[in-house]
């Protein structure tokens, strides 16, 4: 599944607001490092950036971030049905 796809999948289905920044955490397998992918909206729409390191966040605006690993420890981009298995386990 496409990566800005899932983002705006799970973008949805956590109800961020336009004002607010959405990271996720994820492993990139081609250059075998963690890094973090940050969603936001701007006049263009949904913009999606990569930083290697957790980008410095404003006290002003508000963000969400997710976290999620795989059965092999490797944290990656969950899908909107993984959010809702996981949500409904944890009670």
């Amino acid at each position: 599944m496409n990566t800005t796809f899932k983002i705006q999948q799970i973008w949805q289905y956590l109800g961020v607001q336009d004002d607010e920044i959405l990271i996720i955490r994820h492993y990139n397998k081609s250059d075998d490092k963690d890094e973090f992918l940050i969603a936001e909206v701007t006049q263009d729409g949904l913009k999606i950036t990569t930083a290697p390191t957790m980008p410095e966040l404003r006290a002003d605006r508000p963000f969400q971030i997710i976290q999620q690993r795989d059965s092999s420890g490797k944290f990656i981009i969950p899908s909107v049905t993984q959010l809702i298995n996981d949500k409904v386990s944890d009670y």
